[in-house]
């Protein structure tokens, strides 16, 4: 709930051009946020909410105003810890704009099996797709696309099932 309160209101305060820049800003910031000193640095009693602003804008290379007020507030309202959920937020938000996303393949596939599965999904949903190589020791594949709720696995046992049954219901 809050994390779609700060997202929304960071969504409708930018253009297209600032919400790519902010996106990317809040990446960077979602990237290190589960490091112990990014942790003892938002929190430390001992900087102000300015010097705190100022080092997050440093770290995300941001002097963009509505992303460093955004920071502050987050800062103010002691939710550093919903960056992250903020930055799923962008993502699916800027990917929808560009019409681009990117996901993960599962499995042993080659580079052509990949490029394959790429144009067939960006065909399917008029769309680019990504798609990463996460080698894994699975008798088949499983692909993923997480905005787009996309999701399913080719595996060679199952294929071996339902070959049998349908054997089996031809006869």
């Amino acid at each position: 709930m809050i994390v779609e309160k700060y997202s929304k209101a960071l969504i409708q305060a930018l253009n297209e051009n600032e919400l790519v820049e902010v996106y990317e800003a809040v990446a960077k910031i979602a990237l290190i946020s589960k490091d112990p000193k990014f942790i003892l640095l938002v929190k430390s009693p001992l900087l102000s909410i300015d010097e705190k602003v100022k080092i997050l804008s440093e770290i995300a290379e941001c002097n963009n105003p509505k992303f460093i007020n955004f920071i502050k507030i987050i800062l103010e309202n002691k939710r550093v810890d919903s960056l992250k959920d903020i930055h799923k937020r962008l993502y699916a938000k800027v990917s929808e704009l560009q019409n681009t996303y990117a996901g993960f393949v599962e499995g042993k596939i080659s580079e052509d099996t990949l490029k394959a599965l790429e144009n067939k999904l960006a065909e399917k949903f008029n769309a680019t797709i990504k798609l990463y190589l996460k080698e894994t020791d699975i008798n088949g594949i499983k692909v993923f696309v997480d905005v787009l709720n996309v999701e399913f696995a080719l595996v060679e046992e199952r294929v071996k099932q339902d070959i049998i049954s349908q054997i089996l219901k031809a006869i």
